[in-house]
């Protein structure tokens, strides 16, 4: 009986899992079907200003960052999961390009702050097509500030063919809010007055509901539809009330189908991304397309994309049509929201305690490497010797004789 406890006692708790977005952070435990918790990037910091993002362009290349994610990493523990640090592992869901400074200083701040026992970081990609069981997909990642276009073959990245477009969440919100500033209105409930969206005041109002109203009301219009959809009200608070316009409602993502100065469109960006693969890859890889992030949770953008993958892969008048022309076009449904899609995958991955370790720092292999993590896209062979996992895996017993005599015995039979 004392064993079984003392069995028990030791077990594994798992996983802390943490993916840092540019707007929200998702915060769980392994085996968990969702986060716990989703917060906004910002912590309050009185030094800085009333409230500091963590991905802040003016610290993210300085020692004030330390500060700022050792008070956001604070929060987390002791205000949102209330678990002791020191109990449980962490996974780090990252971009796959993310800063080597933020990196380190995330590494830096869970191991000299918390005293974390092991950190592991993985790209959100990969992770993202984990969640589905599948380990070759085209993943378009639709993030706030650009989206990424990263191939996945046999769970292997062609970084080769990686893209980037600014046609992303952020392009959704500046489309809406600039179609409601011209055309929509704000209705008083009390006096029934109803005012343009653009007066002063009442557009800071919509500014702090925009993510709502876009969520709520809007949708993507596909190239074969000609209706216009009607005209809705949105409460923005107890006294005022949005009257958002059919035209306004249906073309929040126009500007991710449109060329922009030097950059791409979110299909021509997927197309390049493919036309960058090897020619035995693309098939496998077009029709395994996987749409994450926040805004692909909007109706028809699957549907849309797909249409304008199509007409730009099949116009003999673009450059596509010749190599790109004869793939068909399929995408997943992921088994979670899109924008916790990639969390998920970390969740169940970080079930797995040996598969976590393998790829994961300790405190002391941190201390060896100087307080800084082995950056996979250096050209150093050092660094690539660091990154070779430790086997940790222990080595079945050698099978009895007699299981060797009796098995010849059985062949030699037949």
């Amino acid at each position: 009986m004392s064993t079984r406890r003392l069995a028990f006692s030791h077990h594994d708790k798992g996983s802390i899992v943490i993916e840092i977005g540019r707007m929200y952070t998702k915060v769980g435990l392994s085996g968990e079907p969702a986060p716990r918790h989703v917060i906004r990037s910002r912590v309050e910091m009185k030094p800085y200003g009333a409230l500091q993002d963590v991905w802040d362009p003016k610290y993210l290349h300085r020692e004030e960052l330390y500060l700022i994610l050792s008070r956001f990493l604070q929060n987390i523990y002791l205000k949102y999961l209330m678990v002791p640090s020191k109990d449980y592992r962490v996974l780090v869901v990252e971009p796959l390009l993310s800063p080597s400074h933020f990196r380190n200083t995330l590494a830096r701040a869970l191991f000299n702050h918390f005293s974390v026992p092991h950190v592991a970081f993985m790209p959100s990609p990969l992770l993202g097509t984990f969640s589905l069981g599948r380990q070759t997909a085209l993943v378009v990642d639709i993030g706030w500030l650009e989206t990424t276009v990263i191939p996945l073959y046999e769970g292997v990245p062609i970084m080769s063919a990686w893209q980037s477009t600014s046609c992303a969440a952020k392009t959704v919100h500046n489309t809406v809010m600039e179609c409601l500033i011209e055309t929509g209105a704000i209705t008083d409930t009390h006096t029934q007055e109803q005012n343009p969206a653009g007066t002063l005041g009442l557009k800071e109002l919509i500014q702090g509901s925009l993510e709502d109203i876009i969520v709520s009301t809007c949708a993507v219009r596909s190239m074969d539809c000609d209706r216009t959809p009607p005209e809705v009200s949105f409460p923005l608070s107890q006294q005022y009330t949005l009257c958002l316009p059919g035209p306004a409602r249906d073309a929040c993502a126009e500007g991710l189908f449109e060329e922009g100065e030097g950059d791409l469109s979110l299909p021509s960006a997927v197309l390049e991304s493919l036309l960058k693969c090897p020619c035995d890859c693309r098939r496998d890889l077009s029709e395994n397309v996987l749409v994450l992030g926040g805004i692909a949770s909007l109706p028809g953008l699957n549907y849309r994309l797909k249409q304008e993958l199509e007409r730009l892969a099949g116009d003999k008048n673009e450059r596509f049509s010749a190599k790109l022309g004869a793939l068909q076009f399929k995408f997943h449904q992921p088994p979670a929201h899109p924008s916790t899609a990639a969390w998920l995958g970390g969740s169940i991955f970080g079930t797995s305690e040996v598969a976590v370790l393998e790829r994961a720092v300790s405190k002391e292999k941190f201390r060896e490497m100087n307080q800084r993590l082995p950056d996979w896209t250096s050209c150093d062979p050092e660094q690539h010797e660091q990154l070779r996992p430790v086997p940790t895996r222990k080595l079945l017993p050698a099978a009895p004789s007699s299981l060797y005599k009796s098995t010849t015995k059985t062949q030699s039979a037949h």
